[in-house]
């Protein structure tokens, strides 16, 4: 059965029911570029446009509007059938800070429209890999492949490249690896990252100089503000990239030997914590 995901039609019909691509993204509380990539997805499987351009916006072709007014009963049957099986209680995540601020944190309303009744706690490590006492309900952590407890599950896996502010590379990329080096390095935790890109890379590795940041954030912001390049991922980067507040300035992208996983605590899985496990999952 060709059956489309009900995040895609739920955003169709909230596209129907608020005409803008902007006001549909602030109602399910998601990016416009994620809206306009579950209409995209969905105008390909149901094989038949979605959309077309007038002035400059768009509208829902006449197809899309009869298609929206068959599926409105039974989105609103399913919302119904949620809301009686409401969640209630406390769930505890720690959240590596660079998934929790880039992925998670614009996300997040999707979770709590669906169970308001649970209390969200969301906790950020010190620093990668460290788990603790696995006391907290859910962890998502940038782990190496040692660090993975067993029954975990791999979100996504990232690779560095290098960014910079536009006004620093007056808007222009570089293949040249060495001339990377004359460039102001912005490390994070240590200074090997740069070290194994450019090795990575074809180059040489720097001389121990630079800025060392503990945080992914304040690293970004010192690099949007042009205070040198640092190694970005499609992760953390993407919502500044996108802005055009970053520019990947090379080519060369070096897969990581961490990735994003998620781990369950401790403690028997609470109903809300195997909610939020499924929502996670489904989004990704």
């Amino acid at each position: 059965m060709n059956i489309p995901s009900t995040s895609s039609l739920q955003a169709l019909a909230t596209f129907a029911r608020l005409g803008s691509i902007t006001a549909t993204a602030e109602a399910l509380s998601v990016t416009q570029s994620a809206i306009s990539h579950k209409l995209k997805a969905l105008e390909e499987q149901l094989g038949f446009p979605l959309m077309r351009r007038e002035g400059r916006g768009v509208r829902l072709t006449e197809r899309a509007r009869h298609y929206v007014a068959e599926i409105a009963p039974a989105l609103d049957t399913l919302a119904r059938a949620s809301q009686t099986q409401a969640l209630s209680g406390s769930l505890t995540l720690n959240v590596a800070s660079g998934f929790a601020a880039s992925w998670l944190a614009p996300r997040i309303g999707g979770f709590l429209a669906k169970h308001p009744g649970v209390a969200l706690r969301i906790n950020t490590p010190r620093r990668y890999g460290d788990l603790g006492e696995l006391r907290n309900d859910l962890y998502i952590g940038f782990l190496l492949p040692e660090e993975v407890p067993v029954n975990s599950v791999k979100l996504m896996d990232v690779g560095f490249f290098p960014v910079a502010a536009p006004s620093m590379m007056s808007g222009q990329t570089t293949s040249d690896v060495e001339g990377l080096v004359q460039l102001p390095f912005l490390h994070l935790d240590n200074r090997q990252d740069w070290q194994r890109w450019l090795v990575a890379a074809g180059g040489e590795a720097p001389s121990d100089a630079g800025v060392v940041f503990q945080d992914v954030l304040i690293m970004e912001m010192a690099t949007k503000a042009g205070q040198g390049v640092s190694l970005g991922d499609n992760l953390t980067s993407r919502a500044a990239m996108d802005r055009g507040e970053l520019m990947r300035i090379h080519p060369f992208e070096l897969a990581s030997a961490r990735a994003y996983w998620l781990v369950r605590g401790k403690a028997p899985p609470s109903e809300s914590s195997k909610a939020f496990e499924q929502w996670l999952t489904a989004e990704i």
